[in-house]
């Protein structure tokens, strides 16, 4: 007796067990009486039973007679996998199994469906599984074989459509000339047709007709040129595109979801070759008010991208988010908003940012919002976002959506008046306020930073954070003053300078006047680490040649060891007292899960090295290039205005140096609360390890502020944090490896469904900017430093790749503090996101690099290593050559 094989005549329920999902999909559509080319099915019990030793005589026999059945022995046939996991309504499995076309004959068959099997063990498989977080069980693969359609026409259709998940009332159509390979290889240009769901009325068409791949008489497909004879017509006409849009409507009617099918037209006749859920679609529930909702959030990374790039675990969020919350009512406060407006604001606080597919981004009407409790303050709108960095002021189409704004709180006279005062107050006295809070965080952290945070217990870990929340963190006045300085002082000399200064006919670029003038400051915090190192690249180009040249000719981890192990001892000296003064700095950071420069010194090292091979120590020549950038921006404003426009611009101009200064001074020690918080945190991470909560105490990032807090006190629903771990630890993996989504784009509803699903957050048609320049040669951005430059430049996506740059225009998304050591070996910065207050700018105009920020047209994905290119920084231009 042979084995029995499965096919259209057999029951529902032992082809949904035994067939797999492909056989599945064609006996429900045969069953429906669908237009399906003759089948059969190896089952993958013969698989089961098959898979090592290959097939035997029992399973020939089976085959052989099933074919002979259904009249496939003869002809052209093709022979494709049918895994049981394949086209389900979570995973559809495309393209990781095999298929093998015009396959004839029984030797050519049987071999076809062995190579079929072998593909359920591939690499490809294996990876497709544990990517979409299957288990690691073998996998189980039925084989279809089914008569091939010598097509005139074939191709896919998509019951909805997949390039704009969110249009929900069209679908598409793609169709090539012969046989549908030409498509799904993308050998042949696909005519493509979107179509009105109700209407069948075209939206859409975009014809191609060049080339068709045909049936080779000995088996396979050649491409053949067309017929010029006929014409500019599509592959498809009208009424046979609504033939086929009628068959995907119908197959998501009968098989209850939207559809992926595969048809084809031979004789004039439309055959469905297949059908498989489309899983990548998100439910409809999501565009359904009753269910989702329909608020409107805006969501914009700007230049916060600087300190939080790509993905940022779930603890370092919740603690940023915690103190961004913190802030903002103490801000609040001191803005004199009366205190019932502030309860009434309580979900706005807790949500001023949000964490999108691992990535931060402002929820910018939130910022707006804030804003507008402010009595007065409607006219800082503009100069929150120059220091946000936010490249589109919110339009008035956008803000009809968010009828709130209109609606902010009205304020007497009297209480205006007061607010004016008592901010003219505070702002006469920050310097005292900002003295007091530097001496705070010098008694509450200096300490700390020293201390052996792993040898207290997690109970006293949690207390000390607690601590350092009151004593710090609830304390941030000074800050938040001297941000509203900086904010308002920079806006003023902006607005003085496009009044007085862009008018003028003394002043030929006047977009760069503002920059310059804040150059050459000389005192500010975050530079000081960079100028250390090239003191001590300079004690080095001064040592003993022999010892010179071999610290150059060892490699970072070579160097480390050897100064460890005492070569050049000064120098070995020098580089532990920069450790202990400014080793809680590195790369990105305000991410607490990244390692810091106690953990790995090499880039301070590599840093030095850089220095030294190409003269890059002296300090006094990069101040000297910054006050001649300073001294003729004062000589153009000086010569463009009156005496008494001149008195006032140039006090303004003072107020705006020293609050520049002061709000990186600050931001400097917001990066050292930073570092012990990091410490305290893989402190905590090591005792949790200890208790068996987690594996390593590095998987505490995976976790939330809010879950350690509730772990203590014994509010946890958890006491065991290690499957939480692995889940959110896949998930944001995947968040790594897919795109990032926009800069800015909306999502309508319970945020929370919209992110889930990365296709539908696309920049909506409200928050299109500008088109581009006409130029394609040409990039423009904000000028931030001036000067022309003319040379390679080096693309960096990360720090790694930015390593041993000499003399090359750096181009980058963003930088944050960690990359200021590469500043002085570089001829120039070109930075794609950023803005004139972000740091890149500021310590850029410090050390006197000409820079550009905000740069538009995606200079990372544009530009490649290599290419040279000219920048004015004055102007903001860029011009690849």
């Amino acid at each position: 007796m042979t084995t029995a094989m499965l096919g259209p005549s057999s029951s529902g329920d032992a082809m949904r067990a035994d067939g797999g999902g492909k056989a599945a999909n064609l006996h429900a559509l045969t069953a429906r009486g669908y237009p399906v080319p003759e089948w059969i099915c190896v089952p993958a019990s013969v698989f089961d039973r098959c898979r090592d030793s290959g097939i035997d005589e029992e399973a020939a026999a089976g085959i052989r007679r099933a074919l002979e059945d259904a009249k496939l022995l003869d002809c052209y046939v093709a022979v494709r996998s049918s895994g049981l996991e394949e086209d389900s309504a979570e995973h559809s499995f495309a393209g990781q199994f095999e298929s093998y076309l015009f396959q004839r004959g029984e030797p050519q068959i049987l071999e076809a469906v062995q190579k079929c099997w072998r593909s359920a063990s591939s690499q490809r498989l294996t990876a497709y599984r544990q990517t979409a977080g299957l288990d690691g069980r073998p996998v189980r693969m039925g084989v279809v074989i089914q008569r091939m359609v010598d097509a005139d026409v074939a191709g896919v259709a998509f019951s909805r459509n997949p390039l704009r998940p969110t249009d929900r009332g069209s679908l598409v159509v793609d169709s090539v000339w012969g046989q549908g390979e030409g498509l799904v290889s993308g050998a042949l240009d696909a005519d493509h047709f979107e179509v009105d769901r109700e209407t069948l009325e075209f939206r859409a068409t975009v014809a191609h007709k060049r080339h068709a791949l045909v049936q080779d008489p000995a088996g396979g497909t050649r491409e053949v040129a067309l017929d010029p004879q006929r014409g500019d017509s599509a592959s498809l006409t009208a009424e046979q595109v609504r033939e086929v849009t009628r068959l995907a409507l119908g197959l998501e009617r009968d098989f209850g979801g939207p559809q992926d099918c595969e048809w084809a037209y031979a004789g004039g006749k439309l055959f469905c070759l297949q059908t498989r859920p489309i899983t990548t679609l998100p439910p409809d529930a999501l565009f359904d008010e009753r269910v989702s909702g329909n608020e409107a959030t805006i969501w914009d990374n700007s230049n916060i991208i600087e300190s939080y790039a790509g993905v940022t675990t779930p603890l370092t969020f919740t603690h940023v988010s915690r103190c961004y919350s913190e802030v903002y009512l103490q801000f609040c406060r001191l803005m004199a908003v009366p205190e019932h407006v502030i309860s009434a604001h309580e979900a706005m606080f807790r949500n001023m940012l949000g964490l999108v597919r691992g990535r931060v981004y402002y929820n910018l009407v939130n910022w707006y919002r804030l804003l507008s409790l402010f009595p007065g303050m409607a006219r800082s709108k503009g100069f929150m976002e120059t220091m946000m960095g936010v490249k589109q002021s919110l339009s008035p189409e956008l803000a009809a959506l968010f009828e709130d704004l209109s609606r902010a709180p009205r304020y007497s006279v009297w209480r205006r008046l007061r607010l004016v005062a008592s901010t003219a107050f505070r702002l006469t006295r920050v310097r005292r306020g900002i003295e007091e809070f530097l001496a705070r965080i010098t008694r509450v952290y200096r300490p700390l930073e020293k201390a052996d945070l792993r040898a207290l217990s997690f109970p006293e870990q949690i207390a000390l954070y607690r601590r350092l929340e009151n004593e710090v963190l609830k304390q941030w006045t000074a800050p938040i003053v001297s941000d509203t300085r900086c904010m308002v002082a920079f806006g003023l000399l902006r607005e003085l300078t496009v009044r007085w200064l862009e008018r003028s006919s003394a002043v030929t670029n006047a977009a760069s006047i503002q920059n310059d003038l804040l150059c050459g400051e000389g005192d500010l915090m975050s530079t000081e680490p960079t100028r250390l190192l090239m003191r001590i690249a300079a004690r080095v180009d001064r040592s003993d040649p022999t010892d010179r040249a071999r610290f150059l000719a060892e490699s970072p981890d070579q160097l480390r060891a050897s100064l460890a192990g005492g070569f050049m001892p000064d120098i070995a000296a020098d580089f532990e007292d920069f450790l202990d003064r400014y080793g809680f700095r590195c790369a990105d950071e305000l991410k607490l899960e990244e390692p810091d420069l106690h953990d790995d010194p090499r880039f301070v090292l590599a840093s030095v090295q850089g220095y030294v091979r190409h003269a890059k120590f002296a300090a006094d020549a990069m101040e000297s290039r910054e006050l001649d950038i300073r001294r003729n921006a004062e000589d153009v404003a000086h010569r463009a205005l009156s005496p008494w426009r001149r008195a006032i611009y140039f006090r303004a101009v003072r107020w705006a140096r020293r609050a520049v200064s002061d709000r990186e001074r600050l931001r400097f020690e917001r990066t050292r609360t930073f570092g012990v918080t990091r410490r305290l945190f893989r402190a905590m991470g090591a005792n949790l390890a200890k208790l068996g909560v987690l594996d390593d105490e590095r998987d505490i990032f995976f976790l939330t502020l809010e879950e350690l807090m509730a772990f203590h006190d014994g509010r946890s629903v958890l006491t065991d944090f290690r499957p939480l771990v692995e889940v959110r630890r896949r998930e944001f993996d995947e968040y790594r490896r897919t795109p990032a989504p926009p800069d800015r784009f909306v999502t309508r509803g319970a945020a929370g469904a919209a992110l889930r699903y990365p296709m539908v957050l696309v920049e909506s048609d409200l928050l299109a900017g500008a088109g581009g320049d006409d130029d394609p040669a040409l990039l423009r951005g904000t000028p931030c430093c001036p000067g022309v430059v003319e040379a390679p430049i080096r693309v960096a996506r990360g720090i790694e790749d930015a390593e041993g740059i000499q003399g090359e225009i750096l181009v980058t998304e963003r930088t944050d503090p960690g990359w200021v050591p590469l500043f002085p070996t570089c001829a120039g910065l070109i930075i794609e996101r950023g803005s004139l207050l972000s740091h890149s700018a500021v310590v850029a105009r410090e050390l006197g690099v000409p820079t550009i920020v905000g740069v538009s047209g995606n200079p990372v994905q544009r530009l490649k290593t290599g290419q040279r290119v000219r920048m004015d920084a004055g102007r903001g231009e860029v011009r690849i050559l």
